[in-house]
């Protein structure tokens, strides 16, 4: 009986290894429910055989086996019945025969069989996975998933053959919505995704053949037709596409490559190629070869020009440059451009940044500028250049201190023959400004130096300042105990701070900026100012506030004059150069309170729509006084001669220095100010409290001086100020300054009061912006909310972090929301000023002057734009310079047209072109520049 058990266990375990081989292992369920996610894990085997499958036993074959095996163990742990009995081999113990004939019944045990593959490849899908035992075949159906080391294939259909280690997929039909696609299987590798048709992929040699595939790389879409990939990564392409259509079944256009070598991340090199658009090819568009950048990251390269035409200029060719990458941290673009009728221009731009610490740009531009025919009227010849630098500082990088630039230096030309923007031209003010500030934690100093340039390009002017240093002691309060026990003691509430300037500036032209004469006209001085003051409060109501302030300049040079007999007039002696000093002192005090009134609408009825109106004023006074420094105990001022009458004035020496001179005259000050408000309380069923607070009036101001001490005109000119918010983001502003004396015909004001004065000046203003939306999560050149760009193209991205896909949907230089509706904005201004002249009449003379702008945009389609803007002159009556541009969006190309219709900047340009970066010279411009309307 136990005879017939071996031999049955023998049958079966002869015929186990018959079927399945060696012993790798492999667990697939031959089939897997539909709803259910199936999944395959292959071991490593034996790569010659290719015995990698091993099915899963059935309860019954394991007991059998496991019972063969411990047979087959008692068998070799068992003595060898003939090495027992045989005599011989125990006479001679060391006979060499009996030992290996031991050694050769030993039964050995089988060597580990090597890997079908060199890692697991793992599987799922949502629908069935078949495994063909006999024919080692693999089905993967309906949204399968395989993924062997770094390369990951999905598709609808999967097929592996464990013998020749090939993958093979493609697709299948479906319907969305009664369209019937076909579904395309997608290959990852390395982080790049693959779509195509079908691929056959060898998983030993990592080749692969591609039917249909569509990759992007960096903004554009590469389109195969028969493509192989090799185990380098690089693509050999037959009758393939480069486009930057995301369209890439029917691109709208693309470069048609006969072949092409794809190398991912790098370049793309082609043979012959041409341009086809709209399924029409334009083969005198055509290319013998071509090379195209894909990498995103920093590279140098080629800048393509602009070409067109200006009147004055003739012909040009410009911004023909070159880009260089600085390393990691910085790039640098030159340009240069010239025109036929001799005019030429370069510049040189730069960006630098340092994540956490700094960032910035620099801008340098020249040009050389001529028109016209030398010898007659018209001919200008001239050098512009100008000069922008940004810096800004991480508050991270270095606490306690910051460091910014803000430079926009040209000269006086530049907007008018040099500039190619509208805002450029526009602009007859520059300011510049370099900065630095540092403060030391835990104490009261603090420091800042600032250097500053404000330019006019109208009248040539330039005011430097070179620099403005400020060290500032904060509030301190030096008689307060360090632990106070019991209450606050008067003069613990007395606090004094501690301010010193210094500066050095001065006022010239462009043509004199670097003269002797600017140097001496420069204006310089440091300046001490201590202020002390206390704070108390009277019946627990009134809260008066005494302060004492001085004030001490120092100066390094004075300017005397002396009257001139000979010549009858007023000679400026030399500088007289030391040290000066001088002080003033001022002592004040002032009482300050608020009151309040209300009326409560819900005495009688509680459901009234108004419950309450309250009305806040807070009156304010305050006494100061000044001595009279004019006095020639402290040397302040002189006398000269005026004329040859013998008439004398009073004046300064000192007052050509920086911070002036302590005022002449005694000076005894009542000052007053009223200030109040006005709110409404109302029912409100959006409020969780039930009601709403509404501000009537923000604030409406008085206020004014009445000097005892004067020998006229004691009451000074009333200031007035209103403020009020109609609705939300749209309020209105108002201030006013009223003379309260009288003036004769001449023109000269008299000791006369009479009420209730003249507006002698008035400013209003107010705006509002309608817009469809509130987003503004992406600035656009057709949203008037968004902020200025800090450059010319605020999507220009040298260091490759953009997304590729967000990147196309960008022009060249701005970008158009087209999911934007409309937007509307306006602005009113009214000014209003009095000049005294001598007239024989009124005495005065009365200017008005009333501007009107406006901006907006507007979609007439959903894929045509309009953006405007201008302005109106009510006095002049006539439109300001204003501008009106039509975008269109074709998908994978943008359409422009801007147009500035009248005035001295009339002028019209027309794009159309690629949005991609990478294509952006595939464009098309036509211009008339605003130049052509100057001569």
């Amino acid at each position: 009986m136990r005879l017939k058990y071996l031999l049955s266990a023998a049958a079966v375990l002869l015929f186990a290894q018959m079927l399945l081989g060696s012993g790798a292992t492999l667990a697939v369920p031959f089939s897997i429910p539909a709803d259910s996610v199936s999944r395959i894990e292959m071991a490593p085997s034996d790569p010659e055989t290719g015995d990698s499958i091993k099915t899963p036993a059935s309860r019954r074959e394991r007991r059998l086996q496991a019972r063969a095996a411990r047979q087959e163990a008692r068998r070799i742990q068992s003595p060898d019945t003939l090495a027992r009995t045989d005599t011989l081999a125990r006479a001679a113990g060391t006979d060499s025969l009996a030992a290996d004939t031991v050694r050769r019944d030993t039964v050995r045990k089988p060597r580990a069989a090597k890997g079908f593959l060199d890692d697991p490849l793992d599987g799922k899908s949502t629908d069935s996975l078949v495994y063909d035992v006999r024919n080692k075949l693999v089905y993967i159906y309906n949204q399968g998933d395989v993924t062997y080391q770094s390369r990951n294939l999905k598709a609808d259909y999967i097929q592996i053959d464990m013998n020749t280690k090939l993958v093979y997929a493609y697709g299948k039909p479906d319907s969305v919505d009664g369209v019937w696609t076909v579904t395309k299987p997608e290959f990852t590798e390395g982080g790049t995704a693959y779509k195509m048709d079908t691929i056959t992929y060898n998983l030993d040699s990592q080749k692969a053949k591609i039917k249909g595939v569509a990759t992007q790389q960096g903004d554009g879409w590469l389109v195969g037709g028969s493509v192989k990939k090799m185990p380098d990564n690089t693509f050999n392409i037959e009758h393939g596409k480069y486009t930057t259509c995301d369209q890439t079944d029917c691109p709208h256009f693309y470069l048609a490559m006969t072949k092409a070598k794809v190398i991912p991340g790098k370049k793309v090199v082609t043979g012959p190629a041409y341009l086809v658009m709209e399924d029409v090819p334009i083969y005198f568009l055509g290319i013998p070869e071509g090379f195209f950048p894909i990498n995103m990251g920093p590279k140098s390269g080629l800048l393509m020009p602009s070409y067109g035409e200006e009147s004055t200029k003739g012909f040009f060719l410009r911004d023909l440059g070159y880009y260089f990458t600085l390393g990691d941290y910085a790039d640098l673009a030159i340009r240069g451009g010239f025109y036929t009728l001799g005019s030429w221009e370069a510049s040189a731009a730069s960006r630098y940044i340092k994540r956490y610490k700094y960032s910035g740009s620099f801008n340098i531009q020249f040009s050389n500028i001529k028109t016209g025919e030398k010898g007659e009227p018209d001919y200008i010849k001239q050098n512009n250049f100008r000069v922008q630098w940004t810096h800004s500082q991480d508050t991270k990088a270095n606490p306690g201190s910051t460091f910014s630039a803000s430079v926009n230096f040209a000269t006086s030309g530049y907007n008018r023959y040099s500039a190619t923007s509208l805002d450029d031209i526009l602009s007859t003010q520059t300011n510049s400004s370099i900065s630095y500030s540092k403060n030391w934690a835990g104490t009261p100093f603090s420091l800042s130096a600032n250097m500053a340039i404000s330019q006019n390009s109208q009248n040539q002017s330039i005011s430097v300042t070179l620099p403005t240093v400020v060290f500032n002691v904060s509030r301190i309060y030096p008689f307060k105990r360090k632990e106070r026990i019991g209450k606050e003691r008067w003069y613990e509430k007395i606090s004094m701070q501690y301010t010193g300037k210094m500066t050095n500036s001065v006022t010239t032209t462009e043509s004199e900026i670097f003269s002797k004469k600017t140097l001496d006209n420069m204006k310089n001085g440091i300046e001490h100012s201590i202020p002390v003051s206390a704070s108390f409060n009277l019946f627990n109501y009134i809260n008066v506030t005494p302060s004492f302030n001085y004030t001490e300049k120092w100066y390094f040079k004075k300017q005397e004059y002396e009257w001139n007999p000979l010549t009858n007039q007023t000679d400026t002696l030399p500088s007289d150069y030391g040290f000066y000093r001088l002080y003033n002192y001022t002592t004040s005090v002032s009482a300050s309170t608020t009151l309040y009134g209300m009326y409560d609408f819900t005495k009688k009825r509680r459901d009234r729509k108004i419950q309450a109106i309250r009305h806040t004023i807070t009156p304010s006074i305050g006494f100061s006084f000044a001595p009279d420094f004019s006095n020639p105990s402290y040397g302040y001022y002189l006398t000269r001669q005026t004329d040859s009458t013998g008439r004398f004035t009073t004046y300064s020496p000192y007052a050509i220095n920086a911070y002036g001179v302590p005022s002449s005259g005694k000076s005894m000050s009542l000052n007053f100010s009223l200030s109040q408000n006005l709110e409404m309380k109302v029912l409100s069923k959006r409020d969780t409290s039930g009601v709403k607070k509404i501000k009537l009036i923000d604030e409406l101001r008085l206020s004014g001086s009445y000097n005892f001490l004067a020998d006229s005109m004691k009451l000074s000119t009333i200031s007035l100020s209103f403020r009020t918010t109609l609705f939300k983001n749209f309020g209105i502003n108002l201030s006013a300054t009223i003379d309260p004396y009288r003036v004769t015909p001449q023109g000269v004001r008299y000791d006369k009061l009479f009420f209730p004065g003249r507006i002698t000046s008035t400013g209003w203003s107010f705006g509002y912006t309608f817009k469809s939306r509130d987003d503004r999560s992406q600035p656009a050149m057709n949203d008037i909310t968004s902020l200025p760009p800090e450059y010319s193209n605020p999507f220009y991205d040298p260091y490759g972090t953009m997304d590729p896909v967000l990147r196309r949907q960008y022009m060249a230089q701005s970008y158009y929301d087209f999911s934007l509706p409309w937007n509307f904005g306006f602005n009113y201004a009214v000014n209003y000023s009095v000049a005294y002249v001598n007239n024989g009449t009124t005495g005065y003379r009365k200017n008005i002057t009333q501007t009107v702008s406006f901006n907006g945009s507007l979609n007439i389609t959903p894929k045509t734009g309009i953006t405007f803007q201008g302005g109106y002159d009510i006095k002049a009556n006539k439109l300001t310079t204003s501008s009106i541009s039509i975008s269109r969006d074709l998908h994978c190309w943008q359409m422009s047209f801007s147009w500035i219709p009248f005035g001295y900047h009339k002028s019209w340009s027309f794009n159309i072109g690629v949005k991609a970066a990478s294509l952006a010279d595939l464009k098309y411009d036509k211009t008339q520049s605003m130049y052509d309307n100057m001569y």
